[in-house]
């Protein structure tokens, strides 16, 4: 009996020092900070606005010099345009790459706290075995189990806590603030207004269907220039060829970016009605434990068991996170292969 008690006093002091709160000070982050941050920090988007600086120059120099050829004015014209969609891009990457890296670490610190509750619940049944052996109503062996259920537990826990410090070093890695960071609150995500056959028409905008509109752009006026009656017959031909398989790649790759913007429209829709199911399940928890709670204080069930369904709310409670940062992220997505901003964060980009 002294050994057992002092297995447990051990497992107690160390889940003492487990969960002791970190002593250094924390930044606690928005989503919407966290994306701002991100994108003043991000080197793609860095680099993607210089190009854009250096083809706006060489555009507005093409146009404005006389002895510019046409086909030169249009590759400089064109070179901008891409270059605003790749800006463009470069954003929304770095956009979806902020609001995952602030849903892992929204879910890291909650999950701590689930797997916090969840020790404090093994304890607890610790010490009702240790009390039920002491006075022959358990074994010694229902003791070892509660034990070792508490020491996967509290392993768990160091788990989580890992888990917060990697996932708060890579949100502070992309908004350039360091590894405490640690994010503020929930996301709650807009609806999703627009319609598929909407998002459908503003695909233009993406950097694969400018590039391959810039080559059938290009192809044109090479077939323009070349019909004439002092350019050879074959280099006609040849600039209709190209143009023919421009035309090609171009609408090849408006199929790809359509499947792609309607795959990602269904994940987001997929996504909205999880999250309801989550709700529904966080409320059914919630009801459950005011019922409980109620009947602690009519004295009709003990503290411990008060407990379990306190238990039982924080893991809804958490899945309820998962479900909401899943529609987020699914927006996120979503926006990339729309090539706007969906999410409600960060603006227009």
């Amino acid at each position: 009996m002294t050994h057992t008690r002092t297995r447990f006093l051990t497992l107690s002091l160390g889940l003492a020092l487990l969960v002791a709160p970190a002593a250094h000070a924390q930044t606690a982050l928005s989503a919407g900070s966290a994306v701002t941050a991100a994108l003043n920090s991000s080197s793609d988007v860095k680099t993607a606005q210089a190009n854009l600086d250096k083809a706006q120059a060489a555009s507005r120099a093409a146009q404005a010099d006389p002895s510019t050829l046409v086909a030169a004015k249009l590759s400089a014209s064109n070179a901008e345009k891409l270059s605003q969609a790749g800006l463009r891009a470069a954003k929304l990457s770095s956009l979806q790459s902020a609001i995952s890296a602030y849903t892992a670490l929204l879910e890291a610190q909650e999950n701590v706290e689930v797997q916090t509750l969840q020790v404090q619940v093994d304890t607890k049944s610790v010490q009702v075995a240790q009390v039920k052996l002491g006075i022959g109503n358990a074994t010694t062996l229902d003791v070892t189990n509660t034990q070792n259920t508490l020491a996967a537990s509290t392993q768990a826990l160091a788990d989580a806590r890992a888990q917060l410090n990697l996932a708060a070093a890579k949100l502070g890695t992309l908004t350039g603030l360091g590894s405490s960071v640690r994010a503020g609150s929930a996301i709650t995500a807009p609806k999703l207004s627009a319609t598929l056959a909407a998002l459908q028409g503003g695909l233009g905008t993406l950097s694969s269907l400018i590039s391959a509109a810039n080559d059938v752009a290009s192809a044109t006026l090479n077939v323009k220039l070349a019909d004439n009656d002092f350019t050879p017959t074959r280099t006609l031909q040849d600039a209709k060829t190209a143009l023919a398989n421009a035309q090609r790649s171009q609408d090849s790759a408006q199929k790809t970016a359509g499947q792609t913007l309607a795959s990602a429209y269904q994940a987001a829709q997929n996504a909205y009605e999880l999250q309801q199911v989550a709700l529904s399940r966080e409320a059914a928890a919630q009801k459950t434990y005011t019922q409980d709670s109620a009947r602690l204080r009519s004295g009709t069930i003990s503290a411990v068991e008060l407990q379990a369904t306190q238990l039982t709310l924080k893991k809804a409670q958490y899945s309820r996170l998962q479900a909401q940062n899943n529609v987020t992220e699914a927006l996120a997505a979503l926006s990339v292969a729309a090539g706007q901003n969906l999410t409600g964060i960060g603006g227009a980009l």
